[in-house]
C-alpha cells in the first residue's frame, strides 16, 4: 500500500509542497484590484493590465497613490517591480506583495507597477527575464504613445512594431513621469532586476529614463545557502531545481552575474545607480555583499544597507503593525524612498548635510515647502532616512584585505 504524500513545506496563500515533489499554489489569500481610492484598504487605487507584446498570461498591477490627486500632471516617478518567490510562486495579487507595493506607492509618491511573470517549473529561466524585458518595452511603448499624443510621433518610432500599436494607459498617460523610472525587486525579483538592467543597457529606452535600481535581498547564491526560517533547505532546493536546468549547480550563470561564464561583464554595462539592501540573518547575504563589491569595483554607483537582526525579505512577510519589525521595515523603506528621491531629479540632492559620524542625510525634496507638512517630513526624515555609508566602506575594506 502506497504511503500518502505528506506536506513538507507550507506557505499560506503561496505554496504547498509535498513529499513526492508535487506542489500547489493556493490563491485563497489573493487581493482583488480596486480602482477606487476610498474603498481600497490602503488608500491606493489599483488596476490590472495585460502586457501587450509579452508571452500569453503576463500581466501587471498598477498601484496609484492618492498623491496623484494633488501633485502636478505627469509628476509621479514610475517603479517597475518584480516580486520574489524563487521564480516559482507569488503574483502581484498575493497578499504580502500587494500590501508591500501599496505601502511603497504611498510612501514614495510613485506609481508602482508589479509584474506577473511566468513561473517555474512550468517556465524555467530565462522565461522570467524575457517577461521582465517585455514589460520594460511595454512601458517604453506607453511613454512613446503619450509623446505621440503630444504631437511628437518621431519619438514613438523606436524600431519595433509594438510601440506604434499600444494604446496609452489612462493612469500612466495622466500621472506618470517617464523621465524618472526605476526597477525594483525582492529576492528572485532582485535577480531579475540585475539581468533586466544588463539587457536594457544595450537598448535605446527613449523616451524612458532609467534613474535607478533597487535590489532588495537579491538571490545571487554562490553556493547552497544555509537553512533559515524563511529559506528552508526543502524550499530552496525546490526553487533551485525548478528554475534552473537539470543538475545545475548553485552559482549557475543564469542566476549569478559574477560567474565567469556569465556573458555580461559588469565593467562593460551601463547600469543606473543601485541600492543593494541586505539583512544580517539572511542566508543570501554573502551573495548580496559580493554583488555590491563587484558593482563598485566595476565603477558603478552603488549603495549598500544592511538590516541588523532581520531575515530574508522580512519587509514583505510582515507590516508595520508588527512591533518587532516595525522599526526595521520603516528604516528600510525610508532608505528606499530616499534613494528614489535622490535619483529622480539629480539636482535635488543635498550632500552637504553630513554629521561628525560620517552619515549622509538625503533630504526629501518636499522640505523646500513650508508649514506643518514640511515639519512632519523633516521630523520623519531626521529620524529614519539616515543612511550609513560606513557599512559600504567596511565591506570594501574587508574585500581589500581578503
Amino acid at each position: 500500500m502506497a504511503c500518502e504524500k505528506e506536506v513538507v513545506e507550507y506557505r499560506p496563500g503561496l505554496l504547498i509542497l509535498y513529499s513526492d515533489g508535487s506542489f500547489e499554489r493556493p490563491s485563497d489569500l489573493d487581493v482583488r484590484a480596486s480602482a477606487d481610492f476610498d474603498t481600497s484598504p490602503s488608500g491606493v487605487a489599483t488596476r490590472d493590465v495585460i502586457i501587450d507584446g509579452a508571452a500569453p498570461g503576463v500581466w501587471a498591477r498598477i498601484f496609484l497613490p492618492r498623491a496623484a490627486l494633488t501633485l502636478g500632471r505627469r509628476s509621479l516617478p514610475v517603479v517597475l517591480h518584480f516580486h520574489g518567490g524563487g521564480f516559482c510562486i507569488g503574483s502581484p495579487s498575493s497578499a504580502h506583495i500587494h500590501r508591500t507595493c501599496s505601502r511603497m506607492a504611498n510612501k514614495s509618491s510613485c506609481i508602482w507597477i508589479s509584474l506577473y511573470y511566468r513561473l517555474a517549473p512550468e517556465h524555467p529561466l530565462p522565461a522570467a527575464y524575457e517577461d521582465a524585458f517585455s514589460a520594460l518595452m511595454w512601458l517604453r511603448a506607453q511613454a512613446s504613445a503619450v509623446m505621440a499624443q503630444e504631437g511628437k510621433p518621431d519619438i514613438s518610432l523606436l524600431g519595433d512594431e509594438t510601440s506604434g500599436k499600444i494604446k496609452a494607459d489612462p493612469w500612466l498617460s495622466e500621472y506618470a513621469d517617464f523621465s524618472s523610472c526605476f526597477l525594483s525587486g525582492d529576492s528572485a525579483g532582485g535577480t531579475i532586476v540585475h539581468f533586466l538592467a544588463a539587457k536594457a543597457s544595450r537598448e535605446n529606452l527613449r523616451p524612458l529614463q532609467m534613474n535607478g535600481m533597487l535590489l532588495l535581498h537579491p538571490a545571487f547564491p554562490q553556493e547552497a545557502p544555509r537553512s533559515s526560517v524563511e529559506l528552508s533547505n526543502v524550499k530552496v532546493m525546490f526553487f533551485h531545481k525548478s528554475a534552473l536546468p537539470p543538475r545545475a549547480p548553485f552559482g549557475h550563470p543564469l542566476m549569478n552575474p559574477l560567474h565567469p561564464d556569465c556573458p555580461d561583464d559588469l565593467s562593460q554595462l551601463r547600469l543606473p545607480p543601485a541600492l543593494v539592501a541586505a539583512a544580517s540573518n539572511d542566508p543570501l547575504l554573502p551573495g548580496d555583499v559580493a554583488y555590491f563589491q563587484a558593482l563598485r569595483r566595476a565603477g558603478h554607483e552603488a549603495q549598500f544597507i544592511e538590516s541588523q537582526g532581520m531575515g530574508h525579505c522580512f519587509h514583505t512577510s510582515y507590516d508595520e503593525s508588527s512591533p518587532a519589525f516595525a522599526g526595521s521595515i520603516s528604516a528600510l523603506e525610508a532608505a528606499m524612498v530616499a534613494f528614489i528621491k535622490r535619483n529622480q531629479k539629480r539636482d535635488i540632492l543635498y550632500e552637504d548635510a553630513c554629521n561628525h559620524e560620517g552619515d549622509i542625510l538625503y533630504e526629501h525634496p518636499a522640505l523646500a515647502g513650508d508649514g506643518d507638512e514640511a515639519e512632519d517630513i523633516t521630523e520623519r526624515t531626521m529620524q529614519i532616512v539616515k543612511i550609513r555609508e560606513e557599512n559600504s566602506a567596511q565591506i570594501e575594506t574587508s574585500q581589500e584585505l581578503s
